[in-house]
């Protein structure tokens, strides 16, 4: 998870078991395509147990771009890197966030409640595609084929967001 805590991001992860696990890179973008690290948190190799890893960044305020993408970069023993899925933190109001947008056909809604409705209307009101996001509030949405380029709506709840399709 990826949350505000006061003027920082908490970021919180658990693994159910893990092998050959060397530590985590924390990430972090602006833009939610060029991730830098910001820290690392050390793995337990290999193991049956459940572990709870946290890091908090307290840079948040200092980004010039709300919301804050971060994502995990597990490295293994020999090397070899698997990524999770981005979170968001919004910095300011809007917890809402798609990424990519523009987009040429795929975007994902994060920040949503969980499970929420998510909708997707055309700039004459159509719905384009529903979605429901899920258990952490994400949605990845995949437009139909062949949608027109221009500006779509983004809607969960009582928030919309612009959509921008190339």
């Amino acid at each position: 998870t990826a949350e505000p805590q006061g003027a920082d991001a908490l970021l919180k992860w658990t693994t159910a078991s893990e092998k050959n696990n060397d530590h985590f890179d924390v990430e972090a973008s602006a833009d939610g395509r060029t991730f830098q690290r910001i820290g690392q948190v050390a793995g337990h190799g290999t193991t049956t147990q459940a572990h709870d890893y946290q890091l908090v960044d307290p840079a948040i305020a200092h980004y010039a771009a709300s919301p804050v993408y971060y994502r995990l970069r597990q490295v293994d023993l020999n090397g070899t890197a698997t990524y999770s899925p981005v979170r968001a933190v919004a910095v300011g109001q809007s917890a809402l966030a798609l990424f990519p947008n523009p987009t040429t056909g795929a975007t994902t809604l994060l920040g949503a409640a969980p499970r929420a409705a998510v909708t997707v209307f055309d700039a004459l009101g159509r719905l384009v595609l529903s979605a429901t996001a899920d258990a952490v509030g994400t949605a990845p949405l995949a437009l139909p084929e062949g949608l027109a380029v221009g500006v779509y709506l983004v809607r969960t709840g009582t928030t919309a967001l612009r959509l921008t399709v190339e």
